[in-house]
């Protein structure tokens, strides 16, 4: 194990860098654009909202479409998208592209169905207080899905995590793309385990880090 590390580490130390950075930029944008387009697809399905029946099916299929892709082949697809935006198609930039779009797709479905287990009596309550649609929305019903949110949002990063796996093939880099380089096509299974149990405790600590602020604001 001394001589694995000896050899490997700084290897082993740029390629969480990378995953870290992936992650991290994907889960920001999708944080920020999720939460609206989540509460605006449950808004487009209830009448006392938006009530938007096709617009609704419209969004839904989008949604639907970007988790239905096989991932490897969605990378593939947005290589022009990705060469237009960041100028180049490889690196670990342009991997956020599809792993912010497949997070965003997870993270509003999770949104709407929180929203949807909201029961009838808060917004009962919001109609009777004469609450405006987005007092509606702003003041009954996110916060009665703070706890929910926090904990989806903690699955989806753990499925990016997952995900920042497979960009390796446009050059992506990251622990996945370090652990298929150096450990599989080597033949050195050693390295391999060594980077699984990293992806362990990185699970590991993203769960509880979830947890904890869960907990949190369940108990205020």
């Amino acid at each position: 194990m001394v001589k694995l590390l000896d050899k490997h580490l700084d290897g082993i130390i740029e390629a969480f860098l990378e995953t870290t950075f992936m992650l991290s930029v994907t889960m920001i944008i999708c944080f920020i654009l999720s939460i609206p387009l989540g509460v605006l697809l449950f808004s487009l399905n209830k009448k006392y909202l938006l009530n938007k029946p096709i617009l609704y099916q419209t969004l839904s299929i989008l949604l639907n479409m970007l988790r239905s892709v096989p991932f490897l082949i969605f990378i593939f697809i947005l290589i022009p998208v990705s060469r237009f935006l960041f100028n180049t198609s490889f690196g670990n930039l342009a991997a956020t592209l599809p792993l912010t779009l497949v997070s965003i797709s997870l993270y509003t479905r999770f949104i709407e169905q929180a929203l949807l287990t909201i029961p009838e009596k808060i917004v009962d309550r919001a109609v009777s207080m004469g609450a405006t649609k987005l007092q509606m929305i702003k003041y009954f019903l996110l916060p009665s899905i703070k706890v929910d949110l926090i904990l989806s949002f903690t699955s989806v990063s753990i499925s990016i995590l997952s995900y920042s796996t497979v960009v390796g093939v446009i050059g992506a880099g990251g622990l996945g793309e370090y652990a298929y380089r150096y450990g599989y096509q080597e033949y050195d299974y050693p390295l391999m385990y060594l980077i699984v149990f990293i992806f362990v405790i990185y699970v590991y600590i993203i769960q509880n880090i979830g947890y904890f602020l869960a907990n949190r604001i369940s108990k205020k």
